[in-house]
């Protein structure tokens, strides 16, 4: 491996070298390495399918699960901007964040969209909601936003990612100070 390497790089690495190694577990569930890097390239073809720019920011609003590891990788492989939005914020502060930033796309559960669903509208630039599962009821969103499914998205057509470099943003972290 090269002395520099880009973020989803690490993982197509490890992948190359350890394909059957674990490296994630959540609860009873596993992903190898090779598991791993399959998923975050899909996702990253999926961002491109959905019109994601170079640069595109992608928001994440989830507790630790395998949708955020895969979502953090993914959007740099796509030549997006990875964007951690803590899970015990409130929905005004992920709004804020979103707007701020100008998400274009947001990972989130069906329970987290349901708090944050009043306040999307404040969130211009949101073009995109992928949730981890299907809602129970679907949700209301502001027009012109469009609803997928993490599992529906990520058996999407493959796409070609953008090119990208070392000098690119790769995540944008808001702290709390």
């Amino acid at each position: 491996m090269p002395e520099s390497a880009l973020l989803h790089e690490l993982v197509s690495a490890a992948a190359q070298r350890w394909p059957a190694a674990p490296a994630l577990t959540y609860g009873p569930r596993s992903l190898n390495y090779g598991e791993l890097d399959a998923a975050v390239r899909r996702f990253a073809a999926a961002l491109v399918h959905l019109g994601l720019p170079r640069t595109g920011r992608v928001g994440i609003y989830l507790e630790k699960r395998f949708e955020t590891v895969i979502a953090s990788f993914g959007a740099p492989a796509a030549g997006g901007v990875f964007v951690p939005m803590n899970p015990l914020l409130k929905a005004e502060q992920v709004a804020f964040i979103a707007q701020d930033c100008n998400v274009q796309v947001l990972v989130t559960s069906p329970e987290r969209l349901a708090l944050l669903a009043p306040v999307l509208a404040a969130c211009p630039d949101l073009r995109h909601v992928v949730l981890t599962e299907p809602p129970a009821q679907p949700p209301a969103l502001p027009p012109g936003v469009a609803l997928y499914t993490w599992e529906a998205l990520l058996a999407g057509p493959a796409a070609p990612a953008h090119r990208v470099v070392d000098t690119d943003l790769c995540a944008i972290l808001y702290t709390s100070g």
